[in-house]
């Protein structure tokens, strides 16, 4: 996929002939082929498929996210973000016998794997439909869908027993996660207030007040990383679900949440929410998420994960939004002088979101939640170093940004 922008922003700002431009389009399919088949072994035909549909898909679903809703993405964002869409239909798709086998020896984490992609493939089937049949976008059939789908995602029999029982069961089986939930549940009833004690001075929201977001979020995700790893796992599909039927309701104009949800969109955008998205507070949930999302067997079922000798990969996305970009902003705004060339960024605000995170990155280690090695606090370092000057420069949406790039980088430990 990666090959595949590379090809198609040539046909986009260079000017090649047909026979040439026939031949780029067949350069991914071609490549990704054979990977499949030197790599992994796989047979001609089964490489041909999906390396072709693999690439294919992608192409078309860019093209068509950024013609249908034209300044929502750059060019980097829709990549990312789509990038991430086909990864997860391919895992969907590949992991089909295991979901209708109903194996009875999957691990707490394995269920709840299996109960979160079904969840949000039935979302995804929704957004669809909402796209394609307008008739979904009248108040009595979107609530009928949304009741839908939520005994589709409760009571399909995807798990032995039903999922609804298997996460009742998994919730009440440990002290700890019932009190992780009151945490979490507190968090949920003051960021509503936030939310309408802004909504209701009628000011815009200063970038300050919006960091508020990130100090929850990190209170959200740290003790959840730290003891409640598979737990945190399927709160985060929970969250994204909840965050786009809320968006849903927005777009469509559904009464009588949709007034409340316009108004808070118009207190707490940014100039990065200049399309028909709310992209921000997506881009903040996934940016903490994604290292837990795309690392292989993230989470242990052990109730306290110190012995996962990858925790700090796992907190990229906290340490960098919820510590580093907060601090940065924070200071940067009140204190900042010094401005970076060609930016609004300044020297005070990179210079605290090093010290923040590096604070953050030994107080991990004094509290024996990570155990650094003198190549760990290199490349630690290098991280903290390189996402500071990306955070200064870039004119991405760096919640996004941020976590990939200082996932990637820690994990050459």
């Amino acid at each position: 996929m990666s090959i595949e922008n590379f090809c198609l922003f040539g046909f986009m700002f260079r000017k090649t002939d047909l026979p040439r431009k026939i031949l780029i389009a067949f350069v991914p399919g071609l490549f990704t082929t054979l990977l499949y088949k030197i790599l992994l072994q796989q047979f001609w035909k089964y490489s041909l498929l999906l390396g072709f549909a693999t690439t294919f898909c992608y192409q078309n679903t860019y093209i068509r996210i950024l013609r249908g809703l034209p300044g929502c993405f750059s060019y980097g964002e829709a990549a990312v973000l789509i990038q991430g869409l086909i990864l997860f239909l391919l895992n969907v798709i590949l992991k089909i016998p295991d979901i209708l086998s109903q194996n009875k020896n999957r691990s707490d984490f394995a269920e709840l794997n299996v109960i979160m992609m079904v969840a949000l493939t039935h979302l995804l089937g929704v957004c669809w439909l909402l796209a394609v049949a307008k008739i979904f976008r009248k108040p009595s059939f979107f609530y009928t869908l949304m009741f839908l789908l939520l005994i589709a995602v409760t009571c399909v029999p995807v798990t032995n027993p039903i999922p609804i029982i298997v996460m009742v069961n998994f919730i009440l089986k440990d002290k700890v996660r019932l009190k992780i939930i009151c945490l979490y549940m507190i968090l949920v009833v003051l960021t509503v207030l936030t939310v309408w004690w802004q909504s209701g001075i009628e000011e815009k929201a200063s970038t300050r007040v919006r960091k508020i977001f990130h100090i929850f979020i990190a209170l959200v995700y740290v003790p959840g990383i730290i003891y409640q790893c598979s737990f945190l796992y399927i709160a985060t599909g929970v969250a994204f679900s909840i965050f786009t039927v809320i968006e849903l309701i927005r777009i469509c104009n559904i009464p009588p949440l949709a007034l409340a949800t316009r108004k808070a969109f118009a207190t707490f955008s940014d100039e990065k929410d200049s399309g028909l998205l709310a992209l921000t507070p997506f881009c903040l949930l996934i940016g903490c998420s994604i290292p837990i999302w795309i690392s292989p067997c993230p989470c242990g079922d052990t109730i306290y994960t110190k012995d996962i000798p990858r925790i700090l990969p796992l907190l990229s996305g906290i340490l960098t939004i919820g510590f580093g970009d907060t601090a940065a902003s924070v200071i940067g705004s009140k204190f900042g002088r010094i401005k970076w060339r060609g930016t609004k960024k300044s020297l005070e605000g990179t210079l605290s979101y090093i010290a923040v995170i590096m604070l953050a990155i030994m107080s991990l280690n004094y509290l024996g939640f990570v155990i650094m090695t003198p190549l760990k606090w290199c490349i630690a370092v290098m991280a903290v170093l390189t996402t500071s000057l990306v955070e200064a420069h870039t004119d991405q949406i760096d919640n996004l940004t941020l976590p990939i790039i200082f996932y990637t980088i820690m994990n050459i430990s």
